[in-house]
């Protein structure tokens, strides 16, 4: 399974809050909280083929055009699956990440799962819980992360095998 991850100034590695300015770009590697995926991913045979950044400022400026971009990238690359996040309990990014999560999604036929913690949230889950597939996790520093990721490897993996994953959704998703 070829995956591209889509991450925030922060989860790619590129700065703190200081940098979320930071312009769309991406490098075909697993950046940031994305070597963490990567290695689970390589335990089943598949790994990170890119890994897409941007910083929240920059996306809130520039919706459309980031949301164009990482949708066309997506296409011409043809990952099986796309990742959003882990975004944690950070606000911006989760917005971000289901925003551009669901136009890839709604413009391509490229499967796409979200990771967001419910902390600070549920505005965007609320809003996205319908639209896209929201796999639970923990705030930043909560207990549980390996198994949130084990999920949104596991259910990355249901979807390119166009596998049912209605009880995997109301198990593990919001």
């Amino acid at each position: 399974m070829k995956v591209i991850i889509f991450l925030d100034q922060i989860q790619s590695g590129l700065g703190g809050k200081e940098k979320a300015d930071t312009e769309l770009g991406g490098k075909k590697l697993a950046m940031g909280a994305a070597d963490t995926i990567d290695k689970t991913l390589k335990k089943q045979d598949s790994s990170i083929m890119a890994t897409f950044f941007c910083g929240t400022e920059y996306y809130e400026a520039n919706k459309d055009i980031v949301q164009g971009k990482i949708t066309r990238m997506c296409q011409k690359m043809q990952p099986d699956v796309v990742l959003v996040g882990p975004t944690y309990d950070y606000s911006a990014f989760a917005k971000m990440a289901c925003e551009v999560g669901y136009a890839v999604e709604s413009n391509s036929d490229i499967p796409v799962v979200a990771m967001v913690a419910q902390e600070k949230n549920a505005d965007t889950i609320e809003n996205y819980k319908d639209k896209l597939n929201i796999v639970k996790m923990p705030k930043k520093g909560g207990t549980g992360l390996s198994d949130s990721i084990d999920h949104g490897i596991e259910l990355c993996s249901k979807k390119v095998k166009k596998e049912d994953i209605t009880e995997f959704v109301n198990e593990y998703c919001f």
